[in-house]
């Protein structure tokens, strides 16, 4: 009990420890000083942690082995009819691993507690609640429909790795924003799309954004996996089942 109130009712937040152990290292879970940085969009920001090298090894490994396990692992493929080889839909965002924190490893609970502790602070601090959580797997050809996202106020996207850069084609493989209450989506009319709005996502940068923006990601084409991690985040801890989270 806390203030007279269960745990629980004061967000995922309320219980996350001030550290987690990462690689031999005790990692804060929100870095004294840490800068968010407000982008051009409405609930938009970002932050990038300095840390990244230390714990990427073992998220990476976290997320493939995870990706190899039945319980977590989810492709979205195509309606044949009823056949049973249905092909995979290569614009369903890759191969989501679910649930981060079910995982029972140390770096993706550090960045669990991270993207908690960052909706945490850009929703004034009120309490949060982590609705649904996923990894993607990009593999060459994989690619993310335009989409939002169902059930949650906030999503957050964490660049684990951006695989390879296609040197024919900049833009491949980019989370892209168009929708028309994002002004600089805007430029020429208001609430008409002329531009996509591209943020640059280094490993190691969290992103938040409000869920119902439109957003996509272009094909990939690289050879090493393009993996990111996301969370849709709610002010109300829901039930029933978590919407389904493209990106």
């Amino acid at each position: 009990m806390t203030n007279g109130l269960p745990l629980a009712e004061h967000g995922d937040q309320a219980a996350l420890p001030d550290t987690i152990r990462v690689g031999g290292s005790d990692l804060p879970v929100w870095p004294q000083g840490q800068a968010v940085e407000p982008l051009s969009a409405p609930l938009m920001a970002a932050t990038k942690f300095a840390d990244f090298a230390t714990l990427h090894p073992e998220l990476i490994d976290a997320v493939l082995t995870a990706e190899r396990d039945p319980r977590w692992r989810a492709v979205l493929v195509l309606d044949t009819g009823g056949s049973s080889k249905a092909p995979v839909f290569r614009g369903g965002c890759g191969t989501k691993v679910r649930k981060i924190s079910h995982w029972q490893v140390d770096a993706a609970s550090l960045a669990h507690a991270r993207a908690l502790m960052l909706a945490h602070r850009i929703l004034s601090l009120r309490p949060v609640y982590a609705d649904d959580s996923w990894a993607s797997v990009y593999r060459a050809g994989d690619y993310c429909m335009p989409h939002s996202h169902l059930r949650s106020n906030v999503s957050i996207v964490y660049m684990l790795d951006p695989g390879d850069a296609d040197p024919d084609d900049p833009m491949a493989g980019k989370l892209c924003f168009a929708d028309p209450r994002i002004p600089v989506c805007c430029p020429d009319e208001a609430g008409r799309v002329t531009r996509h709005m591209i943020p640059a996502m280094e490993p190691g940068m969290m992103l938040i954004f409000a869920s119902d923006y439109l957003h996509s990601v272009n094909p990939y084409r690289g050879r090493r996996p393009r993996i990111t991690l996301s969370w849709n985040i709610t002010l109300d801890r829901l039930g029933g089942r978590p919407g389904e989270g493209w990106e």
